[in-house]
């Protein structure tokens, strides 16, 4: 059995973060490790929560794992609260990474052309050092041009071939540092659809989405969830991008129109049975 160490929060409620990671990759037949970064009554959408900061706890919780010294098939970095979280992680790479270690970061930093507003640029910096660590990487737009030095306004505003081009070229700009595969995920073609572009140092391509309803919360956990997963089980990276695009339209398609409360997340749990994993 293969196993995967994650490294993220944890979300009492929202359907999201290490929640949504354990229940697919076990699904998908992959151990879970999970190393947390922050303990949340909810996610951050809701109205009220609780956060527990696990900083500290890490370097201890980390401690330990090092004298039992496991095997870690892959490595899932998601969200990341500070600095030192940064530091951590990277050492955490750089102890349990072998050779045949892949390491899928999900770097949590911004959306909709905007850094979030817990983070500065300090964090983000700590953050891409990271992704130059990683075989695999899965940004949104905004943070493909924190990572890339590009211009948000400037990419949305293009047209789609031309928008296409423009996010492969900003994507070599990080494979060509040693990231083998760049999957840019969530990009708007209007009103009716959006698109994945998986790209390493040979080309892109394209995988279309149908939309349905707004953004829920969690969907970017559940896509990466599924990347780590059909990775470690044989598939490439653009094989894993089609089954994660057609698994989240898939439950979207039957499920956005009951959905009330956006922060409650998509009900992926009623496709785990359907085998579209």
């Amino acid at each position: 059995m293969k196993r995967a160490a994650l490294i993220t929060d944890i979300s009492g409620l929202g359907n999201c973060s290490g929640t949504a990671n354990i229940s697919i990759l076990s699904y998908m037949g992959i151990e879970t490790c999970i190393i947390p970064t922050a303990i949340l009554s909810a996610q951050t959408g809701f109205s009220d929560y609780y956060i527990y900061d696990f900083t500290e706890n890490m370097r201890k919780y980390i401690s330990s794992l090092e004298k039992i010294n496991p095997c870690f098939d892959a490595v899932y970095v998601g969200f990341l609260a500070n600095k030192a979280q940064a530091d951590i992680v990277k050492n955490f790479i750089e102890h349990f990474r072998s050779p045949d270690t892949v390491v899928i970061t999900d770097p949590i930093m911004g959306d909709n052309g905007k850094i979030h507003g817990y983070f500065d640029d300090e964090l983000c910096n700590r953050i891409s050092k990271i992704v130059l660590d990683s075989n695999i990487i899965t940004p949104n737009l905004t943070e493909l041009c924190i990572l890339a030095k590009g211009n948000y306004d400037f990419v949305s505003g293009l047209n789609e071939k031309e928008k296409y081009d423009e996010i492969y070229r900003l994507c070599k700009n990080i494979s060509e540092k040693n990231v083998g595969t760049v999957i840019v995920t969530g990009i708007e073609n209007g009103q009716e659809s959006f698109s994945n572009l998986v790209a390493d140092r040979k080309g892109y391509e394209i995988v279309h989405s149908k939309k349905c309803g707004g953004s829920f919360s969690g969907t970017g956990d559940i896509f990466t969830s599924i990347i780590c997963g059909a990775v470690l089980n044989g598939q490439t990276p653009f094989e894993a991008t089609e089954k994660a695009s057609k698994f989240i339209s898939g439950i979207l398609e039957q499920s956005h129109q009951k959905i009330s409360d956006r922060n409650y997340g998509i009900p992926y749990q009623l496709l785990l049975s359907d085998s579209m994993l």
